[in-house]
Order: C-alpha cells, then sequence, then structure tokens
C-alpha cells in the first residue's frame, strides 16, 4: 500500500509469496550462504517470471537449476568451526585463522563453490 513500510506491506500480503534468503541453506564459511541466497533469489524470480503464474512449474525449474549448486552447502555446516564447543577446537579454529596460506586454501575452495553455476538469462 503506498506510504506504509514494508513490513506493513508484507504483513497485508495475501496468496502466495516466498521469502529468500541466506538461512534457506546450510551455514558455509566465506559467505557462500549470502551467495546463495542471491542466486536463489534471481533464479526464483526468473523462473515465477517465465512461468507465467504456474508456480508449480517455476518451483520445479527452479530446484532443478539450484540442487547441484546448492548441493555442497546441504552437506556443509560450518557451524561446529566457526562456533566450536571445547577450548580445544576454538584454539584449533583461531590457528587455522592465524595461517594464512590454510585460510586462503579454504577461501579459495568456497569461492570456487560459489562460481561453480552457469545463471540463466531472464527477460526483463
Amino acid at each position: 500500500m503506498p506510504g506504509q513500510d514494508a513490513g506493513h506491506q508484507v504483513g497485508d500480503a495475501t496468496g502466495r509469496f516466498a521469502l529468500v534468503g541466506d538461512a534457506a541453506y546450510a551455514n558455509t564459511l566465506g559467505g557462500f550462504g549470502t551467495g546463495l541466497a542471491v542466486v536463489g533469489g534471481y533464479v526464483l524470480a526468473g523462473e515465477l517470471a517465465l512461468a507465467n503464474g504456474d508456480h508449480r512449474s517455476a518451483f520445479d525449474r527452479y530446484t532443478s537449476i539450484m540442487y547441484r549448486y546448492a548441493k555442497i552447502a546441504r552437506k556443509g555446516n560450518a557451524g561446529p568451526f566457526l562456533a566450536p564447543p571445547s577450548k580445544l577446537k576454538i584454539k584449533l579454529r583461531d590457528l587455522t585463522f592465524a595461517n594464512k596460506l590454510l585460510l586462503g586454501l579454504m577461501m579459495k575452495l568456497t569461492d570456487d563453490f560459489a562460481n561453480d553455476i552457469e545463471l540463466p538469462g531472464y527477460p526483463d
């Protein structure tokens, strides 16, 4: 509704809608979850636009495009590494972050995963 903030617009929404964000994917290193959210939002919006109102078709296409790309996130969980449960594991995590070579290799691997998708072009 004109003049209202987005929070009110969402509260007044009727029909079907989807919320997409990095919580839709697993916690990964290097912001990969955020990248997945951006790519997922792009693909979902594009597929919904192409589907001419057939959301089931759009969701099926979205799944077929995103499944392989998001596979690494489904298998990984950086939570135990980023927030370890013991003093020893905290020390090991901190040593990993302090080791520029090891950290660089981890980030390179994450970057490779993040770029491993051919994005479809969608009409404006």
